[in-house]
């Protein structure tokens, strides 16, 4: 974990120096930076019941705009454990219960300003990226290396397309600085998150809820 947390400063960092060190109270690119909490819901455990961390770093363009883009990046983990009720189909090969996944995501997002005020915006986004991800089992060791956790001739890749969508709203001081919070989905194009998918009892693909706390800061290029 402390790898994780290290690695996600060291992202904060080179966003915020790459947005230069000039403020500009008018500036229309903001560099936000935060923190989040986020939930997975798959074929172990109960829907979004495991909270983890990550950390985020973003470069948004056009702000003051009512349809403006950005750039976003985020390191993370995601969690879950099954439950004595949860059920898998029967098979040779014995599902794993317990997961942790590392990610990094990167995506492309287009938000839209509900409400646009002076001081206070309220905005929905939607993005389009890809996420990578490596579950992991509690000694640290890779689930996608241990074959008998999944049907036969069952394998998977660890980087999949996302599309996530977010609400958000976002409090401006007189310089432009700000703080504000989102909350949205990764909708993610895998179902591979929990190394379960044909023995899993849940169909359709794996997602996770998120929680974000962000700082807004205006740059200058």
């Amino acid at each position: 974990m402390s790898k994780l947390w290290l690695t996600g400063v060291w992202l904060i960092g080179v966003i915020s120096i790459a947005a230069g060190q000039t403020v500009d109270s008018v500036s229309n690119t903001k560099v936000a930076v935060g923190i989040s909490t986020n939930a997975y819901r798959g074929d172990l455990g109960q829907p979004y019941d495991k909270w983890t961390m990550a950390v985020h770093g973003s470069l948004l363009f056009n702000h003051q705009r009512r349809l403006h883009g950005g750039i976003h990046l985020s390191i993370g983990s995601l969690t879950g454990q099954a439950n004595n009720q949860k059920v898998f189909n029967p098979d040779t090969n014995t599902p794993n219960r317990y997961f942790k996944s590392t990610f990094f995501s990167a995506h492309y997002a287009l938000a839209y300003d509900i409400v646009q005020r002076t001081n206070f915006v309220l905005y929905v986004s939607q993005g389009l990226g890809f996420i990578r991800f490596i579950p992991h089992d509690q000694f640290n060791r890779r689930w996608q290396d241990n074959f008998s956790t999944r049907a036969a001739n069952e394998t998977y890749g660890n980087v999949a397309a996302m599309l996530p969508t977010h609400i958000g709203a976002t409090y401006f001081f007189p310089n432009r600085f700000g703080i504000g919070t989102k909350v949205g989905f990764y909708n993610l194009l895998t179902d591979y998150m929990d190394n379960v998918s044909q023995l899993g009892s849940d169909s359709g693909n794996d997602n996770a809820m998120q929680v974000q706390f962000l700082f807004f800061i205006p740059a200058t290029f």
